[in-house]
């Protein structure tokens, strides 16, 4: 029997060619980007899993109360938290910081600019990583050990298993501006260290991305200089946890908030509380990334937008579906014959059903097999765009294996039942007859599949169209600064490269930063409303130039200035707190303090309290008034997902560490040969560290790029099995309508009138599916953008745009059949059948 049905089914398939194979095909497209979905949204949910007891690991998160503000979310946290955090909680079996630095390295004449991970002793016992070489915990219990992934050995040393091998490497350490001048020489220069062991390379689903891990016992590591002079105010370390089996932090809530209380109760930020709380290891990929370590973790996740992807990948194989029932119903009366003729020979509903449904099965089966093919194909050029390595490996993973035979078998119950009862329900004698048509409930099951499979292609037109508009607006739009060819670097204000820079070719101009104005970290203090009442505020410094480098106006008064002496503090070490900088403060800045606008502000006098490293360690500055000068629109070269902060910006070239510098565009590789020429004749070892501010700024909008060039190619793909779906429909039905045609055409009607005839006939399902698509997509495209604080509006002439999209799609689709029967002569119409 099974040999009957299945041969009736490659019969009714060869007979049906065209047919049969828009419907394979459009499967085949669905089931291919099901699978590569699926593969993405799985390996977002196995982010760290590969870590053994990885339930056991949680990474210490801080957030930081400001009064009137959401609760900021800081990655790191202070030097001696894990260590006070053992003794208080005896359920920790280990901790390990961890903290980076770009640091300068040395192998023979090879000198590069790396970042270098320090890590604590037990960081392996509380994160295992499989080992190819060595032991990596004896390595980083020895000061000189460092611990390097397979691709770090082969990038140092051309070899798998450079164990014994040295790396000279240079911290950079003695660069911090509180260290005696003794320890600072003392740990100055270059450090022979030791590769101790060697791992396998972890794969593309672990949060971090550390390549070399070196040991922080090391006395020039930043975690020993941390230690050595970091207060308890001062975050700076990465902090995991690994708790003893079956302990569990349920409960912690109220412990870790007394902890706080006791043992770090005052902070620099004012009238600022602090609240650790633990984050598992398998689920930091979906917790926003706070203020932390810049380069050695992934961008976070958001699970909302990974439900939503696997929904439109849901949707693209509705659409498939949706094609193969109407297809199937609307030749159900080429198969009337068939059915008659069964059923008089004794076959039974049951029988057909099940022969419909083991062609259904047919159909998904061949597809399946073609989009699995297609999905291994187009895998590796998937892995590069998403930069990920995802496994494939049906083979080997029966979840994998058990899932795509779920999947084709729901496919084809879903897709067939309905066409598998239509077909089975006709009755011998009408069949025989050859009278039989589709009901009319069947005509519109199969008009309601229409409109359904439109209103998802118009509902993904929008979204896609949405995330596009949103994208291009925090890149280039909502920032309202020119990041055209700038470039940033670590190198302090007003030295010799500072001074000579400003003369090379292709440099336009350079200014001064501070690490808050670049998105580098926050700085808050206090200041006072004229109400005297208090007003937490950031703090940035800038150099004079900064704001028009960037092409920045100021909306009221003017900027900071070189020949304005009090504009500038001067690069002293023993300045008195006396000094009160000019100030210029942007737009939230001016609201926050309630000033009365932007040209009211202008002049008026605002006490604060400036944060200043040139101050005594235990000194605390005082609340001096300084003069505002100007206003500055709000700007950001950070994240848009957040309000723009209120900030105070003043010039203190000894807290600047940054240069940014404007580049000629046509002489950008001439530029920077030079600096990096300049950079060594000035005494700096290493090349330096150049960082475009556009592909910083691109960084922190990965995801929605990635979003928006997925949904993109998901849409693409969902019209093109749309049209497919259509055109097979639509060349169906014009068939069946030549007799009406001929008629019509012999009572006068135009080959133009026929066309309007056929096009609106497939224009109505269009139309009746923006009901169902506008709103839908509307509310989840607000859903989304409500994740910026700057976003772009959903205007009305882009729902009507996705509605005239989708029917001029229908009008291309079915344009040319339309026409070719029009243009048919009568005499030929009306002797069809």
């Amino acid at each position: 029997m099974l040999r009957n049905y299945l041969s009736a089914a490659l019969g009714n398939m060869g007979r049906n060619g065209l047919y049969a194979a828009i419907t394979i095909l459009g499967l085949a497209v669905s089931f291919t980007a099901a699978i590569l979905i699926g593969l993405y949204v799985r390996d977002e949910y196995s982010f760290d899993r590969f870590v053994p007891g990885h339930e056991n690991v949680y990474r210490v998160k801080l957030d930081l109360l400001l009064p009137g503000q959401k609760p900021r979310p800081i990655d790191v946290v202070q030097s001696s938290v894990t260590a006070r955090l053992k003794l208080d909680f005896p359920e920790i079996q280990y901790a390990a910081r961890v903290a980076s630095s770009f640091s300068v390295t040395k192998r023979g004449d090879a000198t590069s600019n790396d970042l270098v991970t320090w890590v604590d002793p037990d960081f392996f016992r509380v994160m295992p990583y499989p080992v190819l070489a060595g032991d990596p915990n004896a390595a980083l219990a020895s000061p000189d050990g460092l611990v390097l992934t397979r691709s770090a050995a082969r990038q140092y040393f051309g070899e798998d298993r450079p164990i014994g091998r040295t790396l000279l490497v240079n911290p950079r350490t003695d660069a911090r501006l509180d260290l005696p001048p003794d320890e600072a020489k003392a740990i100055a220069g270059f450090h022979p260290m030791r590769v101790a062991a060697v791992l396998a390379d972890p794969p593309s689903s672990s949060h971090l991305t550390i390549q070399v891990f070196a040991s922080g016992r090391a006395s020039f590591s930043p975690i020993a200089v941390e230690d050595r002079h970091a207060s308890d105010n001062s975050e700076f370390e990465l902090a995991y946890l690994r708790l003893k089996p079956g302990a569990s932090p349920a409960g912690w809530t109220e412990r870790l908030r007394a902890f706080a209380d006791q043992r770090y109760p005052d902070r620099e930020e004012p009238h600022s509380t602090s609240r650790f709380w633990l984050a598992p290891l398998d689920g930091i990929h979906f917790v926003p990334i706070g203020i932390g370590p810049d380069g050695i973790m992934r961008p976070s996740a958001d699970q909302r937008v990974d439900i939503a992807i696997a929904a439109v990948g849901a949707l693209i194989v509705a659409i498939a579906g949706i094609n193969f029932v109407t297809l199937m119903t609307a030749r159900a009366t080429r198969r009337a014959v068939e059915v008659g003729v069964r059923k008089a020979t004794g076959a039974t509903r049951r029988d057909l059903v099940l022969q419909f449904m083991g062609e259904a099965l047919v159909y998904v089966a061949v597809a399946m097999v073609m989009a699995v093919v297609a999905a291994e194909l187009a895998l590796p050029s998937f892995d590069a765009f998403l930069g990920r390595s995802l496994k494939f490996d049906y083979l080997a993973d029966p979840s994998v294996l058990g899932a795509l035979v779920a999947a084709a078998l729901l496919t084809a119950l879903l897709a067939g039942a309905y066409p598998a009862l239509v077909l089975s329900s006709f009755r011998p004698a009408a069949a025989l007859k050859g009278g039989l048509g589709l009901s009319t409930g069947s005509v519109a099951v199969r008009q309601g599949l229409v409109i359904a499979q439109f209103a998802i292609l118009i509902g993904l037109i929008v979204m896609t169209a949405t995330i596009y508009r949103q994208t291009r607006y925090v890149l280039n739009d909502a920032l309202r600064i020119d990041t055209d060819q700038m470039i940033r670097l670590g190198g302090p204000c007003n030295s010799a490269f500072d001074r000579e820079s400003r003369n090379l070719p292709g440099v336009k101009g350079v200014a001064c930063a501070g690490g808050p104005v670049l998105a580098l970290g926050t700085s808050e203090t206090t200041a006072f409303a004229p109400d005297r009442s208090v007003r937490t505020i950031y703090t940035a410094t800038v150099g004079p130039g900064f704001f028009e480098l960037h092409g920045l106006k100021p909306v009221a008064g003017r900027f900071f200035s070189r020949s304005r002496g009090e504009d500038v503090l001067l690069d002293r070490p023993a300045a008195p707190p006396e000094l009160r900088p000019s100030i210029v403060l942007n737009e939230s800045a001016v609201r926050l303090l309630g000033l009365g606008g932007p040209a009211a502000a202008v002049g008026k006098a605002v006490p604060w309290e400036r944060p200043s490293l040139q101050l005594p360690p235990d000194a605390k500055a005082p609340d001096l008034p300084s003069r505002v000068i100007g206003v500055v629109p709000d700007f950001t070269l950070g994240s848009l997902r957040g309000a723009v902060n209120p900030t105070i910006f003043y010039v203190e070239p000894i807290s600047s560490g940054n240069l940014v510098m404007k580049l000629d565009r046509q002489r950008i590789p001439e530029a920077l040969d030079g600096l990096r020429q300049l950079w060594r004749r000035t005494g700096h070892e290493g090349p330096p560290n150049v960082v475009f501010e556009s592909q910083s700024i691109q960084r922190l909008y990965q995801d929605v790029i990635t979003q928006g060039v997925c949904l993109g190619i998901c849409s693409g793909l969902a019209i093109l099995i749309a049209c497919l779906g259509l055109f097979a429909l639509a060349a169906f039905v014009t068939e069946r309508r030549i007799k009406e045609i001929g008629v019509r055409k012999a009572m006068g009607a135009s080959s133009a009138d026929v066309v309007r005839l056929l096009l609106w006939q497939f224009t109505q399902p269009v139309l009746w599916a923006n009901l169902v698509a506008w709103p839908a997509a509307f509310f989840a495209m607000d859903y989304w953008l409500h994740g910026f604080a700057y976003r772009v509006g959903q205007p009305a002439w882009l729902f009507v745009a996705a509605a005239a999209a989708a029917a001029l799609i229908a009008w291309a689709t079915v344009s040319f059949q339309s026409w070719t029967v029009a243009r048919a002569k009568p005499a030929r119409a009306l002797r069809y059948e």
